[in-house]
């Protein structure tokens, strides 16, 4: 059951997934703004706890991938970066 879990937030669908809903999602926000006002935006989009969820789902996605494919080593060092650049950026999207 556990295994099954790590599976699916650590696999690559599920970041592909999650690149295609926040994209989107960010699309809506950003036309929304547009249209409306940012305090709109706030208010459906990017203060929501899906929204938030997605973010969420990202970190756990990225830090189970890091061991999943072992970017610890020296010779990943960029791949390694990658993820970490990524977690640090919706953690600084978080506050």
């Amino acid at each position: 059951m556990i295994s099954k879990l790590k599976n699916i937030l650590f696999s690559t669908k599920l970041t592909a997934v999650l690149f295609v809903v926040f994209a989107t999602a960010m699309a809506f926000g950003t036309f929304i703004e547009s249209k409306y006002s940012t305090s709109t935006a706030r208010i459906w989009i990017y203060n929501t706890w899906w929204f938030e969820a997605i973010m969420a789902f990202f970190v756990i996605n990225f830090v189970g991938n890091i061991s999943r494919y072992n970017l610890l080593r020296w010779k990943k060092w960029p791949v390694l970066l990658l993820h970490l650049s990524w977690i640090l950026i919706i953690v600084g999207a978080f506050v």
